[in-house]
């Protein structure tokens, strides 16, 4: 009986890099919380996963802020217009 209630409440570093990943999208129930906490008080390796995750997903933020304020390269109507006598051409 003791063993399967810690399975219950202990997880297995799969389970816990899933909840990590529910709990990036803000997704995560106070009892997912209570057992990811548990589970990385005493596994650094997934402790160290949490961290890069955070660290990526705050790279990930600040690239569509910059890409959101400075748009990628678009071509100007000459360039497009000019693009597509090229290709009438080569059609022809």
């Amino acid at each position: 009986m003791k063993v399967y209630l810690f399975k219950r409440v202990v997880l297995n570093c799969s389970q816990a890099t899933l909840l990590s990943a529910k709990k990036e999208e803000g997704v995560i129930s106070m009892r997912e919380r209570m057992q990811l906490w548990w589970h990385l008080l005493y596994c650094a390796v997934c402790r160290r996963f949490v961290k890069q995750m955070q660290i990526l997903s705050g790279k990930m933020g600040e690239m569509n802020a910059s890409l959101q304020e400075h748009p990628p390269h678009t071509f100007s109507t000459e360039q497009k217009a000019e693009m597509q006598k090229r290709i009438n051409i080569s059609e022809g």
